[in-house]
């Protein structure tokens, strides 16, 4: 008798046939049972066509070497028709650094490197330090709390309010804003209607234009938005909408969602690993190590596309222009 869901799981994957197994289906990733699917596709199909699925056909790539083939080809490998698995809305096209390809994506990207630099990062370090003390001891004890909503949102947040440098109490607007930009069946959750989230992610664009405009007319700082203000690069961002709300909302999901979910993730292994939470406590020397294998272990995006922009043999499959193509 198959017991646990992951179970179930490893007993569709194995008598799914190879070329009918969809690993698109974000239900799997909720209910933590996507596992087997993509063992599968490792050990037998690490190049795998799924011609059938609600995005369309793709291509899936799941090993490390095909995926860095890919993922370094920019002039094959396109990241111009957008990096989710569904489709953009062609009325709605937002672009930011990571999708677009070189030379534009070096002009976007690089302006915003000093805002998460070694001196930006000492800058706020001891705010940090500070804001997580404090969340950790007001913890209740010897009751059940949501770590996530007490814990990982809420420091996550402090550093965005600190690396976007606005007002404190403003930083229920980054949530919003954030949780607005994945709320689309295109990156896997229907759970808003595109009406709302225009108006929502037009209240932030409304936001940062204001705030991009004051920063232009102060001295230069190490925060994201006085940094694209001022470089010459990015300077005009601010007069194409759509521009400058993919790149904003960009670094706005990339420290939320992936923060969010290392310190979350990271909390879980440790009570997982029991045995790497003793080491750890025995040596504290490890931390700095511990940090970026957590961000291996909890992977920060489960997926990146691109498109091929021609014919390219893979995996001895030809994968053809046109085509989408996912990284996993």
């Amino acid at each position: 008798m198959l017991t646990t869901p992951l179970e179930q799981a490893r007993k569709e994957a194995a008598e799914t046939p190879l070329n009918k197994i969809d690993v698109s289906d974000s239900a799997r990733f909720g209910s933590n049972t996507h596992w087997p699917f993509f063992d599968r596709l490792r050990a037998e199909d690490p190049v795998h066509y799924c011609a059938d699925s609600p995005f369309g056909p793709y291509w899936s790539i799941t090993s490390y070497a095909d995926i860095m083939t890919v993922d370094t080809n920019h002039k094959i490998f396109t990241s111009e028709d957008g990096i989710f698995i569904g489709d953009r809305d062609p009325n709605f096209v937002v672009r930011s650094f990571v999708t677009v390809d070189d030379p534009l994506h070096a002009k976007w990207r690089k302006p915003v490197m000093p805002a998460v630099g070694r001196e930006r990062i000492d800058e706020i370090e001891a705010l940090i330090h500070e804001r997580a003390e404090a969340i950790l001891n007001g913890l209740p004890r010897g009751e059940t709390f949501d770590w996530v909503d007490r814990v990982a949102k809420e420091l996550t947040l402090d550093l965005l309010v600190a690396l976007f440098d606005i007002p404190y109490e403003d930083r229920a607007k980054l949530l919003e804003w954030s949780n607005a930009t994945t709320a689309t069946d295109k990156v896997g959750d229907a759970s808003m209607d595109m009406e709302e989230r225009k108006r929502i992610l037009g209240e932030c664009v409304a936001y940062f234009s204001a705030l991009w405009l004051e920063r232009k007319e102060q001295p230069p700082k190490l925060d994201f938005v006085s940094l694209f203000a001022h470089h010459p690069d990015t300077t005009d961002l601010v007069k194409a909408p759509f521009d400058l709300m993919g790149n904003i909302l960009l670094l706005i999901v990339g420290g939320n969602d992936t923060t969010r979910n290392a310190i979350s993730g990271g909390l879980l292994a440790l009570n997982e690993f029991p045995d790497r939470y003793d080491k750890l406590i025995a040596n504290p020397d490890l931390i700095p190590n511990m940090r970026s294998e957590i961000i291996r272990w909890q992977t920060p995006l489960p997926s990146m596309r691109r498109t091929a922009l021609q014919d390219f043999e893979l995996g001895g499959k030809t994968i053809k222009a046109g085509d989408k193509v996912m990284m996993w």
